[in-house]
């Protein structure tokens, strides 16, 4: 979709606006998880059943539910654009939901609807929310607890917990039984069967350990009969934070634990192009500060949302772990983001940004032997890596890691500052210099710690009698890929491509002119464009005599071909290239490939030098005979 486009969203039989349906070009969405006549259930909505001292909620907790239901479903039906559509604002979406609600005149006032707004506004990326609230909505008091049974009693002491089953929630559940006497409540949000049992697997680990300490309220929430369009379930946060202040409501508590290491809540992007939605902010600070905003305007009173593990790294929840005691659950706990990816009894994909995250910080904190134990679909460390946005996630991961690691208290300021400015208002403190070097610390730590797991990963897996293959993590790290500037990599794989092509492409008949070499150029490379944009979905690059706008290039990379024929000497082609140097974006990298068939350039090494050096490493010579 692109993101100019405008998704109507009607929910509980919302009537839609006829102006608004008409201004925009999709056809509206129409969501509805009640049996009705004569309209479709194409989503599940179940709250499980109260059937202590307290039977109900509130009405605009119930309407809070399922706004949040509706706009993760929505989230899920509504796709962000391909994988190699990833720059510029490719992934923002629109929306304007018509719900109907029971408390309508709360919902309907301007600063709650804000509140709203700017909440799935910084949590999804997305362009753009609006909410079109209508009254009358209603429902029987035990229409939307009709799964299961969930006993409560109000005047208990129990604390309120979101639960993935990942790593830093197992962690953080162990850290609360341990350290206090209190009951704890357990949410999650069931949506797929794997996850579902991840769960059950560690809540009866817990149980056995801890016996009569464990609540777990599931809430189920998934699409009916139609597999999801869209997996990145940014809005996800908003729901699993929305079903844990109602329970927390229910018991009377002013506050929900969410556990996640700090390095994933902060998620600084790992290159230029990963902001707005394609950097997740599920459980940023900006986000749950935003949440408590709009939770506290719901309950009347103040909500806090804790996150005890804001200052810790994944590294330090693995040593965490282990000092509990716990090594041999770590493989039952999942981090996976893509578990629909995973075949036979793999937990893992192995391949996205948790799992990376994941693996190495196994390796840092030396608990290798628990994690590698078969829970991953892919071996990255030792064999190909055949999907090129992985090898470009775990270049990237690395790369970041590295800088992290070099950059002072100051630098990691003037590089990081606009970031950090949504950071800092909804971190503890007041001292904002203090904030920040406690923000660069996290980060450092974790920059050392995934190269301190580099280190032990090489001298474990590294066999000098072994050649590995060129996109497995060991030659990459061979190759320091992660040091060279992404340009660099792309320049590389596209002076690959054409080192086999172009000799092929003119075996038995020489190019006719320029612009018959040209075209052969063109051809090649757009042959393998979708795999260069997924490789390296950062860099806008094209041929240079095709681009109508420079503009859109500076940053990006700038193709031109040149062809040295029986009459041109190789003066005359330097003295080309030097005109065109001056012609494009001084922010561009230029990629000069030249055909030499009859090695006219005697002294390639002098011809490079003399023009790549005016460019000051924005420009790269490559020669094909």
């Amino acid at each position: 979709m692109n993101r100019l486009s405008l998704q109507i969203v009607s929910c509980n039989g919302a009537r839609i606006s006829e102006s608004i349906s008409n201004d925009s070009k999709s056809e509206p969405l129409y969501l509805e998880y009640r049996y009705l006549n004569n309209i479709e259930q194409n989503i599940q909505i179940s709250l499980p059943k109260f059937i202590s001292h307290v039977n109900y909620l509130p009405n605009r907790i119930l309407d809070l539910l399922e706004i949040a239901s509706y706009v993760f479903c929505a989230d899920r039906y509504t796709l962000r654009g391909t994988i190699n559509a990833l720059e510029y604002q490719s992934w923002s979406r629109s929306f304007h939901f018509f719900i109907k609600v029971r408390d309508f005149k709360f919902w309907n006032t301007d600063s709650v609807t804000s509140k709203l707004i700017e909440t799935l506004h910084f949590m999804s990326g997305d362009a753009q929310y609006k909410f079109t609230f209508l009254p009358g909505h209603s429902t029987p008091p035990t229409s939307l607890f009709d799964k299961e049974e969930f006993q409560v009693n109000a005047n208990e002491k129990v604390n309120v917990v979101l639960f993935s089953g990942g790593l830093d929630s197992f962690a953080g559940v162990i850290q609360l039984l341990k350290t206090s006497k209190d009951q704890l409540c357990l949410v999650t949000h069931r949506s797929q069967p794997r996850s579902a049992k991840t769960q059950e697997q560690l809540v009866n680990f817990l149980n056995r350990e801890y016996p009569n300490r464990i609540k777990h309220y599931k809430f189920l929430c998934t699409l009916k009969g139609k597999r999801a369009k869209e997996e990145t379930q940014r809005t996800r946060s908003f729901l699993y934070t929305s079903i844990a202040y109602a329970l927390s409501h229910v018991y009377s508590q002013k506050r929900f634990f969410v556990f996640e290491n700090g390095v994933t809540s902060l998620n600084f992007p790992k290159r230029e192009d990963l902001f707005n939605a394609r950097a997740s902010r599920t459980t940023h600070p900006k986000t749950l500060g935003l949440a408590e905003e709009l939770f506290s305007a719901i309950e009347e009173k103040a909500v806090t949302i804790e996150v005890p593990f804001l200052w810790k790294t994944k590294t330090e929840i693995f040593q965490l772990i282990a000092d509990f005691g716990l090594k041999e659950v770590i493989p039952s706990t999942v981090s996976c983001s893509k578990t629909f990816q995973n075949i036979g009894d793999a937990t893992h994909c192995g391949g996205c940004s948790q799992c990376i995250d994941r693996r190495f910080a196994a390796y840092a904190s030396e608990l290798e032997d628990y994690d590698e134990s078969g829970i991953y679909n892919i071996n990255f460390i030792q064999n190909a890596i055949e999907d090129s946005t992985i090898k470009t996630a775990l270049i990237d991961y690395i790369r970041q890691a590295s800088d992290l690691a070099s950059w002072n208290a100051d630098y990691f300021h003037d590089e990081r500052v606009n970031e950090l400015s949504d950071i800092v208002d909804y971190i503890p403190g007041n001292d904002l210099i203090n904030k920040v070097e406690s923000i660069w610390e996290l980060c450092h730590r974790h920059g050392s710690q995934i190269l301190k797991a580099i280190k032990r990963i090489m001298q474990i897996h590294d066999n000098l009698l072994i050649k590995f293959p060129e996109t497995s993590l060991i030659n990459l790290i061979h190759d320091r890929v992660y040091l060279k500037p992404p340009v660099e990599s792309l320049v590389k794989s596209i002076c690959s491509r054409l080192d086999v092509g172009i000799p092929i492409a003119f075996q038995r008949v020489k190019p006719k002119n320029e612009n018959d070499f040209n075209d052969k150029v063109s051809a090649l490379i757009n042959s393998e464009k979708d795999k260069y944009e997924r490789e390296h979905p950062s860099i806008p690059f094209a041929l240079a005599r095709a681009i109508p706008d420079h503009s859109k290039y500076n940053g990006g990379l700038l193709i031109e071909s040149k062809y040295i024929r029986d009459s041109t000497t190789p003066s005359k082609v330097t003295e080309g290239i030097a005109a065109d140097l001056t012609k494009y974006p001084n922010e561009s990298y230029i990629l000069f490939v030249v055909y030499d068939p009859n090695r006219a350039i005697v002294e390639d090494d002098i011809f490079k030098r003399d023009i790549e050096n005016k460019r000051k490493n924005r420009c790269k010579i490559h020669i094909i005979r």
